[in-house]
C-alpha cells in the first residue's frame, strides 16, 4: 500500500504485526479472526521450524495481504517488532496494531480502537490506545489501568470506565493500536532489552514525550501473561505468574534498567513496579516450584542490571 493515511485511522487503513516463535496449532484460527478486521498483516517470525510455520502457506497467496519477514534465530520481541515497523511504514501505514502470537482478538476490535481515538478531544497527542484485556482462563477477571495520583501511594488502579482522557501510563504490546508519527519521532523499540518490559519502556517515553496512552473499553481482548494464579496470605491477594527462570531474568535484569532511566520522570510508576516487583518473589517464595532457580534467575537479573549486561541472556537456568 502506497501514499499516506490521514491521522484518523479506520480498520481498513490499519495494518498488524504478530510476532511468532514456534506458535501452536491453533495460530491460524487466530489469524482469521484478526484478518476479518484488518487490511495487512505482517508476521516476524523469530527462528520457528518449518512444521510451524508450514500452516501459514496458504496466508501468503492472499495478494501480499500477508508477509512473513523470517529471522534465522530469536531476535527478541523488541527487534522483531521494529522490523514490522520498518515495513509497514515504508507502505505508508500511519496506525498499526501490535499483537503477541496467543492473544485473541475478539470481533470488533479494531474498530472499537479506531472509534475510541475518533472520539478523543485531541487525536493528534495521543500514541497508543489499548485493548481491555480478558483472562483467557478467568474471564471474570478485571483488567486494571495503572495512572497517577497526587496522594499516596501516588498511583491508583481503576476499571476501564474510569479512566479519563488523560489516560493511562502504560499498556502491554498485545492489543495496542500505536500511532507511526509517534514511532518515527520518539524512536522504536529497544533492541537490547530483547524481552519484558519493552512494551513498559516504550510507554513510559512516549508519556515523557509529551504523548497521551489511551485506552478503549468496548475494544476486547483475550490475553494471558503465563500461568497466572491469585493465591491469598492473611487476606492480601498474591498474583503468581509462574514464569520460567529465564522470563524472571528478564524481567528483573530490564526492570533495572528501566527504573534507573524513569524514576524521576514518573516516581508513581517507580512505587507501583516496585511493589508488583515485591508481590514477584512474595509469590515465588511461597507458591511457586522451582523456587531456588527463580530466585537466582532474578539475583543474575538484578547484577546484570547493573552493569548493563543486555540483550540475549548469557546464562541457562
Amino acid at each position: 500500500m502506497t501514499g499516506r493515511f490521514p491521522v484518523m485511522p479506520e480498520p481498513a487503513t490499519v495494518a498488524a504485526i504478530v510476532v511468532t516463535y514456534h506458535p501452536d496449532q491453533d495460530f491460524s484460527k487466530r489469524l482469521d479472526a484478526l484478518l476479518a478486521q484488518l487490511a495487512r498483516l505482517v508476521i516476524v517470525d523469530n527462528g520457528s521450524d518449518e512444521a510451524c510455520l508450514s500452516p501459514l502457506q496458504p496466508y501468503l497467496a492472499d495478494d501480499g495481504r500477508v508477509t512473513i519477514h523470517r529471522n534465522k534465530t530469536n531476535l527478541g520481541i523488541a527487534t522483531a517488532l521494529n522490523q514490522g515497523f520498518e515495513i509497514l511504514i515504508a507502505e505508508g501505514y500511519r496506525w498499526v496494531l501490535t499483537l503477541d502470537q496467543d492473544s485473541i482478538s475478539a470481533a470488533g476490535m479494531v474498530a472499537a480502537l479506531c472509534d475510541r481515538l475518533a472520539d478523543d478531544p485531541d487525536p493528534s497527542t495521543v500514541a497508543m490506545i489499548g485493548a481491555r484485556r480478558r483472562d483467557s482462563v478467568d474471564r471474570n477477571a478485571q483488567h486494571w489501568w495503572m495512572r497517577p495520583k497526587s496522594s499516596f501511594p501516588f498511583f491508583e488502579r481503576v476499571a476501564c470506565e474510569k479512566l479519563d482522557d488523560r489516560g493511562t501510563t502504560l499498556v502491554i504490546t498485545s492489543g495496542t493500536l500505536t500511532s507511526t508519527a509517534a514511532f518515527e519521532k520518539i524512536g522504536p523499540f529497544r533492541d537490547e532489552l530483547f524481552i519484558d518490559l519493552v512494551d513498559i519502556e516504550y510507554s513510559l517515553r512516549a508519556r515523557h514525550a509529551g504523548y497521551r496512552i489511551i485506552g478503549a473499553c468496548s475494544a476486547h481482548l483475550v490475553h494471558r501473561i503465563g500461568a497466572t494464579r491469585v493465591r491469598s496470605v492473611l487476606g492480601i491477594p498474591i498474583v503468581v505468574t509462574n514464569h520460567a527462570p529465564m522470563r524472571r531474568y528478564y524481567i528483573f535484569r530490564n526492570s533495572i534498567v528501566v527504573i534507573c532511566e524513569y524514576f524521576r520522570v514518573h516516581p508513581h510508576w517507580l512505587i507501583y513496579h516496585c511493589l508488583a516487583l515485591g508481590q514477584v518473589v512474595l509469590g515465588v517464595l511461597l507458591f511457586e516450584t522451582r523456587k531456588l532457580a527463580n530466585l537466582r534467575a532474578s539475583c543474575l537479573g538484578v547484577y546484570d542490571g547493573i552493569r548493563r549486561r543486555l540483550g540475549p541472556a548469557r546464562h541457562e537456568f
